[in-house]
């Protein structure tokens, strides 16, 4: 059964494999158990686990519940809400909240919570200063300030005002809960979707929060959508059908009435007493449930929240109005966030249910004059908040826990939109354009696992996008939009597309300081002023249309409206529809920067302090869990009854789970990824092995620096190899070169970081060559090296490194270089069994070696923060020792390569035909590479510099030390400041003048201007498919430095404040094992 709900639904040749290994030849098989066997009958004893007869008895289990909602009518009064018609809506299905809490701390996961929240401070230095800075981290939920302050109020309950029957000793603690809901699509085809309201324990670690298979998530109800029998019953009660703004305002009632069902008394008193649990690590503790984040996309927000959609002032957080955003990030936007705050406060809650009193005993119509009167200034609908409600007496307010979406907000708005409007603006130049961006994108390298994927060939039609492809396409975007523009807007563009891609690879990272954070705010500062610059002096020039799928959707919301109207059902449709317009009678499409989307990018800094880095309260985690819900609902027998199958479903599979983690030696099967190829060439070079060519390569210590196969199968002979490409330069001087470095190498002289600086090397004699002996004179091939190292977040990372497919590598510069990196482009790997004669011991050493062909950094073109500019690299020339040999210890890790096309391609570097390039490349090599720093996190860090996980945590020639040299340890966050400075008088000089604020701001006001619809808003009930990036990998790897050497003295520390938590249990975070100790330091920069 186990089988059953677990890998595929559509069994496949894998799952069948599966099926064989993990079943049929466990070792506790027998099949005498399968006699009998019957799948209905073994689903309903899982379905009578417990004693009694209902589907689902234990006290957690699903629950069928109903909730009626009233029904208003313009002009018809009731003596009171009471007495106002109802609509009953059934088949709600849902967990008792408290319930499902407590089963959630006697889970054997529980064993991993954090009870006690601390603060994570770093000790390093910050260079040029001496001074070793004592900065703070934000890792988890459980670092962060709203967490740490509920907790400072259990704990003086826990002193103050305990429960009179609690045992001194016992424990109290909070139990945080995470919060998602959001409407999805089960089929690709079809009407059939599920309402799914989910939650997390925030006291687990969002590295396992976040993966499916971990079954962190809980599954707490599923809403029904507000039924169709709403127009008969509506019409049925008063005559006429309910208008657009009756039904907008059932919708958020029948949200909140089915909160008020899951926050019922038990809930209530739990909040305010706590509840006593034996948690699954054995202590008994008293939790306080405590809601610390709600995820939503805007419109589920806007639902959650009580306000209108895009209303007057659009933000669940503040009261900013619309026609005011568009001066995001300038002092008087940040000002007015923080006075004018969205609070839920007793006036609020008086005035919504005066107000209410009004729609049903006056006959007010819930958006009419009257009401707009009292809540229009502030776009509060007339709907009673549930958590208001319930909670609001005890502090508990639901705009705070309204977090930031980054993969609906910025991926799926801000720059989605952005994007499109570069694509308008291209459409509007002419279509060989918009042809030279495709082409563009084909030819972007993948990199990594599923990194950065392969491109479409129609880039450009933004056809069936998810949110990972749009990531894709800004990491990736600086290289592929230069030069499509005139010179003077190209610079503009390119500013606004470095700010855009530093901004997102900041929001997203999974480990923040406060120096990142600082780092955010300024460039969120820089980011509004290059968006500002973008629309007053780039897109005026140009006159921009719908593109080919605006007008397509246009067609379809426009039909739709003419069905859904009564008025017009008898009414002919026209013989035209818009999707056969010219191009010319195509709507002109502005940048619009008044959006909410915009303004939520102000937010993200204090965000992430107040409730953990984005990662953890994406809500991406919760549309992987939509998966788990589709997979359920193929298995059902999609007639009306579909949503209770799918509760069963999810009972029945973690009911499996659970099993399977109790039982003694319970393991997960190791995951295997897909052999997909993601680039390919059209042959392999001499010294590369194909696709289908077997090489053994066991496991990789995670101590070790890089994992080389040893086989001996493949191998070339070094003068034969020699000889038959004579004519090549790339093999010019080939084997002195290998007999030199082998020499090296023998002697244990190798230069850990080869260039071509001016350092002393070794230099190998005469003599030491004639010495050397090379077994059988031959190399034997490999086709790829895993690479081990720590990223920046204290994780072990692998890459694999391929010849024939991600080539391209990083080393660490010398001491004293201009740049922080070296790179090289691996053309073969290939292993020696060499020795040197005379020496005494004769027994040959197995070498490890790679072949590589140098870049150069391009000194003439300035990259940085300040630049807002790509690092430019170039091929060495011949004359400049392009090829030669390195140690597999010396590469720190793969590195992105994006060509350079604006700049063309040449064989100046390397003339005429080369084993170097594959035969794709024509014999020719793209003049400039640019290094993808935006490609995955832990590259953006090692060249922003403060990367905790890294050995090298500062670098003289860093991108934050660019932008703070000239500055002192106390002027650190002026020094971007300077950069925005700098900013403002670039848009000065293009004649931009950014408005002086909103002075005078009155939330009374109208402004027509503000009317502008967002409509990427209205298609976010797409299934995204959404995958994590940066290699989020599994496997295991080591740490920078191979063979355990010794760290540097003064090497940076971790320092954990954590107070010391009742009880014997010792908190996961006591990394030495010192439980008594207030301050616990780490050394060292690998994962605990």
């Amino acid at each position: 059964m186990r089988w059953f709900y677990s890998g595929s639904v559509t069994k496949s040749a894998a799952e069948l494999d599966r099926l064989v290994t993990d079943v049929i030849l466990a070792e506790d098989f027998n099949p005498q158990d399968l006699r009998g066997f019957s799948a209905a009958q073994e689903l309903k004893r899982m379905d009578e686990c417990t004693d009694g007869s209902e589907a689902f008895p234990a006290t957690d289990g699903w629950k069928r519940g109903t909730v009626e909602i009233p029904l208003p009518k313009a002009k018809v009064q009731h003596d009171s809400e009471a007495s106002a018609p109802t609509l009953k809506v059934d088949n709600v299905y849902y967990r008792p909240f408290l319930a499902s809490i407590k089963a959630a701390y006697q889970d054997l996961v529980a064993g991993q919570y954090h009870f006690v929240p601390f603060k994570l401070f770093f000790r390093g230095q910050h260079p040029p200063s001496p001074i070793h800075l004592r900065i703070r981290l934000y890792l988890e939920a459980y670092n962060s300030d709203a967490l740490i302050k509920l907790n400072d109020e259990i704990q003086e309950k826990a002193r103050n005002d305990r429960e009179s029957r609690d045992d001194p000793e016992m424990e109290y603690a909070v139990a945080p809960i995470a919060l998602y809901s959001d409407s999805t699509h089960l089929t690709n085809f079809g009407v059939a979707s599920l309402w799914p309201v989910y939650y997390w324990i925030a006291s687990l670690s969002k590295y396992i929060r976040v993966m499916p298979t971990s079954f962190a998530a809980h599954h707490l109800a599923y809403i029904p959508s507000l039924p169709d029998i709403i127009q008969q019953a509506y019409e049925q009660q008063y005559g006429c059908p309910p208008t657009a703004a009756i039904l907008r305002f059932c919708k958020k009632e029948l949200i909140q009435q089915i909160w008020l069902l899951l926050l019922d008394d038990d809930f209530v008193t739990a909040y305010v007493h706590g509840f006593v649990v034996e948690c699954g690590d054995g202590i008994k503790c008293r939790l306080f449930p405590r809601i610390l984040t709600y995820s939503a996309d805007y419109p589920e927000k806007c639902l959650i929240a009580c306000i209108k959609f895009l209303g007057h002032c659009p933000c669940p957080d503040c009261l900013v109005q619309k026609s005011q955003i568009h001066l995001m990030g300038t002092k008087n936007d940040m000002a007015l966030r923080h006075s004018k705050i969205r609070e839920d406060t007793p006036w609020l809650r008086a005035m919504l249910s005066r107000v209410r009193g009004w729609i049903f005993g006056r006959g007010y119509a819930p958006e009419g004059k009257h009401i707009e009167g009292v809540l229009g200034a502030t776009s509060t609908s007339p709907n009673q908040s549930a958590f208001s409600r319930r909670l609001g007496q005890f502090g508990f307010d639901i705009y705070r826990t309204l977090v930031p979406d980054l993969m609906h907000e910025f991926e799926l708005g801000v720059w989605k939109s952005t994007v499109t409007h570069l694509i308008r603006i291209l459409t509007s130049i002419g279509a060989s354009a918009v042809n030279e961006l495709n082409s563009r994108f084909v030819e972007v390298p993948t990199f990594g696992r599923d990194t950065i994927r392969r491109f479409s060939t129609n880039i450009a039609g933004l056809k069936k996008m998810a949110a990972r492809d749009f990531e894709d396409m800004i990491q990736c975007a600086i290289p592929v939009f230069e030069g499509l523009l005139p010179a003077a807007h190209d610079r503009i563009v390119r500013r606004m597309l470095f700010r855009l891609a530093t901004w997102h690879a900041l929001a997203k990272l999974r480990l923040h300081s406060d120096t990142t954070l600082t780092h955010l705010e300024n460039i969120t500062r820089a980011l509004g002023q290059a968006m500002r610059a973008f629309k007053s002096k780039v897109c005026p020039e140009y006159d921009t249309r719908e593109l080919d799928k605006e007008v397509a959707a246009r067609t379809r919301r426009r039909l739709k409206k003419r069905k859904d109207t009564k008025n017009n059902a008898s009414t002919s449709l026209p013989q035209h529809t818009e999707s056969e317009n010219h191009d010319g009678e195509r709507v002109q499409k502005e940048f619009n920067l008044n959006t909410y989307k915009f303004h939520r990018l102000g937010d993200y800094p204090s965000s992430i302090r107040q409730t953990g880095t984005i990662e953890g309260t994406s809500t991406q985690t919760g549309e992987l869990e939509h998966r788990r819900c589709k997979q359920f609902y193929v298995r059902t027998n999609k007639n009306a009854t579909f949503v209770s199958q799918i509760a069963k479903h999810q009972r029945r599979e973690r009911f499996v789970n659970d099993i399977h983690q109790r039982m003694p030696g319970a393991k997960e099967p190791a995951r295997k990824h897909s052999a997909r190829r993601l680039f390919t060439r059209s042959t392999v070079g001499p010294l590369q092995l194909g696709p289908d060519d077997f090489e053994p390569l066991g496991p990789t210590s995670p101590r070790d620096h890089h994992r080389i196969s040893d086989d001996q199968r493949h191998h070339v002979d070094i003068m034969g190899f020699v000889l038959e490409n004579k004519d090549d330069p790339a093999v010019d001087d080939f084997a002195r070169k290998l007999r030199c470095h082998v020499v090296e190498r023998l002697h244990g002289l190798s230069d850990p970081s080869p260039s071509q600086a001016d350092t002393p090397h070794y230099v190998p004699s005469n003599q030491d060559l004639a010495a050397l002996r090379i077994r059988h004179n031959r190399m034997y091939i490999h086709k790829r090296m895993l690479v081990n190292y720590t990223s920046y977040d204290m994780r072990r990372q692998q890459d694999s490194i391929n010849p024939s497919s991600h080539n391209d590598v990083m080393l660490l510069a010398p001491a004293g270089s201009s740049h922080p990196h070296l790179y090289a482009r691996v053309l073969g790997i290939f292993h020696v069994n060499a020795y040197l004669a005379g020496q005494g011991n004769e027994e040959p050493t197995l070498l490890h070696i790679l072949w590589v062909r140098w870049f150069n950094i391009d000194e003439t073109a300035p990259w940085g923060l300040d630049a807002c500019a790509l690092p430019r690299l170039e091929f060495a020339p011949l004359d400049d020792d392009p090829f030669g040999f390195i140690s597999p210890d010396q590469v720190l890790r793969s590195i992105h390569l994006i060509p350079a096309f604006a700049h063309g391609r040449s064989d100046v570097a390397l003339p005429g035909y080369s084993l170097a390039r594959s035969d794709n490349e024509e014999d020719e090599d793209w003049n400039f590479y640019y290094v993808g720093i935006f490609s995955d996190r832990d590259i953006f860090m090692r060249f922003l510099g403060g990367g905790i996980g890294h050995q090298q945590i500062y670098s003289s020639v860093s991108m934050a030390h660019q932008s703070t040299q000239d500055y002192g340890e106390e002027d650190f966050e002026s020094s971007t400041l300077a950069s925005a400075a700098r900013e403002e008088d670039l848009n000065e000089d293009m004649g931009y003048h950014e408005p002086d604020g909103p002075a005078g701001m009155d939330l009374s006001s109208d402004d027509e201007g503000a009317d502008v619809v967002e409509q990427e808003a209205e298609d976010e009930a797409v299934d995204f498919g959404y995958t994590p990036s940066d290699s989020d990998s599994s496997s295991d790897s080591g740490s920078e430095k191979a063979g355990g050497e010794d760290e540097p003295a003064g090497r940076p520390t971790l320092s954990i404040v954590i107070p010391p938590r009742r009880g014997t249990a010792r908190p996961i975070e006591d990394l030495r094992g010192e439980g008594d100790d207030m301050e616990d330091l780490y050394y060292g920069f690998a994962a605990p």
